[in-house]
């Protein structure tokens, strides 16, 4: 669990978690190619979609989660299809979107209300 001491003992901007998971697709109801059911099922009838992801700390003891849809890693749009899954984890952390969901953030990274306080939204 994500607490205010562990944000406090890592150096700023340190990546402390990364992966895959599910967020709620922003635009679901124009999203044609990349929706996915909550079991990460291809779905065109899902809400969901796939992402990479890393969570880390910021210059202070706040952080942020990062996903790779629609990053602006290239010029082409990532927010139809899986391009985006090919994102390198140092360019999702540099130009990736910023989560701003709390249930998709405590979801991603368990953290106590206090370390969650410190969230940069």
């Amino acid at each position: 669990m994500l607490t205010i001491k562990k944000l406090k003992a890592m150096k700023p901007h340190t990546i402390f978690a990364k992966g895959e998971d599910l967020i709620v697709h922003p635009w679901f109801n124009n999203a044609t190619e990349n929706l996915v059911n909550e079991k990460g099922e291809k779905d065109k009838n899902g809400k969901y979609v796939k992402v990479k992801f890393v969570a880390c700390r910021g210059g202070i003891h706040d952080w942020a989660i990062y996903h790779s849809l629609d990053a602006n890693l290239t010029n082409r749009d990532y927010l139809d299809g899986f391009e985006h899954l090919k994102a390198n984890w140092d360019s999702i952390q540099r130009f990736g979107a910023k989560l701003h969901n709390e249930e998709d953030i405590k979801k991603i990274v368990e953290c106590d209300d206090e370390s969650f306080n410190m969230y940069r939204h």
